[in-house]
């Protein structure tokens, strides 16, 4: 993404970023572009004191798989791990695209995508737009095997979270057990089954993490805090497929 060399004022520019987080589902969408199989990062910024300043994010994370005859085997996994800190507001998506076109029985297709979004965030932020979209599609394709899934994972603590290089450790091994289900050979139904565990394991691994983030005080009449007085983890997963 190329940047101008004329910049705005920081305000300005945290203002239109909050307007696009505040936009429907559907502009987010927009934002999504296809991506073969990755582990992204992303963390807050921090001021020159060394604290981690309110910052408005948005991102959008997609694995898109397409099968067909010349390539009748195709899986891809997105793995993307966002650090907000202490955020104003956020706007989020994840999404899992597969499709299958112009296979037949004797040679039929299969198209896997499966997108693994994490997010944390914490502090005072007032609003967090999120979307979370599987769709597969099977197109002239008889006997063909196409599913998508799509895992949002996200962490709201009172104080900004921080996960530790053990966490870490932990989910660069599932992540690298989420890319080893391309070998296999099983059906869409244990396939799912599998990345249902795997998702199981980061939330384990995010409640854990949520757990060292101490809790805020109760909301008083001389002012209220946006942000839960305790660690809050909310999961989003869709399948979609054929067969069923």
């Amino acid at each position: 993404m190329k940047h101008s060399n004329h910049r705005k004022p920081r305000q300005q520019r945290a203002q239109q970023v909050l307007r696009l987080g505040l936009l429907a589902t559907a502009g987010l969408a927009a934002v999504a572009t296809a991506a073969p199989a990755q582990a992204a990062t992303t963390a807050a910024p921090r001021g020159g004191s060394g604290l981690t300043m309110p910052e408005v994010h948005v991102h959008a994370d997609t694995a898109l798989s397409n099968a067909n005859r010349l390539h009748t085997r195709d899986f891809r996994t997105s793995f993307a791990i966002h650090e907000y800190g202490d955020t104003v507001g956020a706007g989020i998506a994840n999404r899992a695209y597969a499709s299958s076109v112009g296979c037949n029985g004797s040679d039929h297709c299969r198209s896997v995508a499966l997108s693994f979004q994490i997010v944390t965030m914490g502090g005072s932020h007032t609003h967090l737009n999120a979307s979370n979209v599987s769709r597969a599609a099977n197109n002239h394709c008889t006997g063909c095997e196409t599913m998508a899934g799509a895992y949002q994972f996200i962490v709201d603590t009172p104080q900004a979270m921080h996960l530790t290089s053990s966490d870490r450790a932990k989910l660069t091994a599932i992540q690298h057990e989420l890319a080893s289900l391309r070998g296999t050979t099983d059906s869409p139904a244990v396939l799912k089954q599998k990345a249902d565990a795997l998702a199981g394991r980061v939330v384990a691994v995010l409640r854990s993490a949520a757990a060292r983030t101490p809790s805020r005080p109760a909301p008083t009449r001389a002012g209220f805090f946006a942000s839960p007085t305790s660690p809050r983890i909310t999961v989003h997963s869709l399948m979609d497929g054929w067969p069923s």
